[in-house]
């Protein structure tokens, strides 16, 4: 593949990002995209590159092949590193980010012209813009799925079609993909009944619950963060950055995706407050700003923040002085921070949200007020918390008393 005459290294990173944001892919696979796109362009910077070199690509491919063939590396995250990079590859490249191969088979299978239409104007409702992409692959690969079935529009579709392809889905995916599948499906055909394509909605056909697994995580407990904060050398540009984030998300329950877009301006200085639009939920939550998120705040704006013309708060340290790629760069910050603090190395900055969640329930604070200031958009979201306040369960548990194992008194 022939590279295109001297790409620059400078704004490659924001129009990969930007085409990214045209394609099918989910805000996972985005975000793992752009996080090794920039490493890549990080490479090129240490090495003093202004334009995009292949070189510099393989003695990266070179280290990444060292640390498997080494046993330092899993096979799963060799492979999908490989893929990351042979995919901003093909990008610079060409150009074009349709000239990526998808993962997402389903997202990306050309259409008739009827299905294709009737995907595109569904997709186009009133979606938020993180659930978009999981909509668009159930309705390509629905209508991928008749369409191997002969059929080039809705016509003699039913409910034996439908429940065919469940069980497909059923065969193929995991539990937590199906009921994305059923979800996405139901408000398809609320769709097509609504414009007229079909004569019913089939809404009860969709009306089975699918159960997830659902895992509860061990709770971070208060001395190890205590631990985490004190160990961060808040001296430094670096530490007074992190210092502050991992305060956003000790106090405030900031989630990773929140902290890298706080601007400066959802910063009311005189009211104590922080405002912001959750960008999982798109919902509006206003927060204190308690005096020591603020302190810290305070600390890194004035004495270690760049100065640039970006208006988010938190930014790069090495030039160029640009916002946080992704949010996965919070969790690889809250990793550094554990393992100074000789804590085991974790990138789950989520940590912190559901301690200070957890924390919150074990007070006594009603799992509904605690979903509101965590602008939780739905309660279920916090009632993981429940299941790991252990004092309060200790009080539901029932005695043996009555069902005694036989052959002996109970010690």
């Amino acid at each position: 593949m022939i590279t295109r005459e001297k790409v620059p290294v400078e704004g490659l990173l924001e129009s990969y990002e930007a085409a990214l944001m045209q394609t099918g892919y989910s805000i996972t696979t985005k975000l793992l995209l752009i996080r090794r796109a920039d490493l890549m362009i990080r490479q090129h910077l240490n090495e003093g590159m202004v334009y995009f070199d292949q070189s510099v690509i393989n003695r990266y491919l070179r280290e990444i092949d060292d640390r498997y063939f080494r046993g330092t590396m899993q096979k799963k995250h060799y492979e999908r590193t490989k893929r990351e990079i042979d995919r901003f590859v093909s990008y610079v490249c060409t150009g074009r980010i349709d000239a990526l191969s998808s993962t997402l088979r389903g997202a990306r299978q050309e259409l008739t012209p009827t299905f294709k239409q009737i995907a595109e104007e569904f997709i186009a409702g009133d979606f938020h813009p993180n659930t978009r992409c999981d909509i668009r692959w159930v309705a390509y690969k629905y209508f991928a799925w008749l369409e191997d079935r002969g059929f080039k529009d809705m016509s003699g579709v039913g409910a034996i079609h439908i429940q065919k392809f469940l069980l497909f889905c059923s065969e193929h995916y995991a539990p937590g993909t199906i009921h994305n599948v059923r979800l996405y499906l139901k408000k398809l055909y609320a769709f097509l009944h609504m414009t007229g394509q079909v004569n019913d909605d089939y809404s009860a056909l969709f009306s089975f619950s699918v159960q997830r697994e659902k895992r509860v995580f061990p709770v971070l407990p208060k001395s190890d963060i205590a631990k985490l904060l004190d160990a961060i050398d808040r001296s430094t540009v670096k530490g007074k950055r992190d210092y502050a984030i991992m305060m956003l998300g000790t106090v405030l329950g900031l989630r990773a995706c929140d902290v890298i877009a706080l601007k400066l301006e959802d910063i009311d200085w005189l009211r104590g407050e922080i405002r912001i639009v959750q960008s999982k939920t798109s919902y509006p939550v206003h927060l204190p700003l308690t005096q020591d998120v603020g302190e810290a705040l305070k600390d890194y704006i004035l004495n270690a923040r760049p100065h640039t013309a970006d208006n988010e708060i938190f930014l790069r340290i090495n030039a160029p002085h640009k916002r946080l790629a992704a949010a996965v760069t919070v969790g690889e910050i809250y990793r550094d921070c554990c393992i100074a603090a000789s804590l085991p190395a974790s990138t789950r900055f989520h940590n912190l949200r559901r301690a200070l969640g957890t924390s919150m329930v074990t007070n006594g604070i009603s799992v509904y007020d605690v979903a509101q200031v965590f602008g939780d958009k739905n309660v279920n979201s916090t009632k993981p918390y429940l299941a790991a306040d252990m004092e309060h369960l200790k009080m539901c548990a029932l005695t043996f008393a009555g069902i005694e194992p036989e052959g002996g008194e109970p010690q």
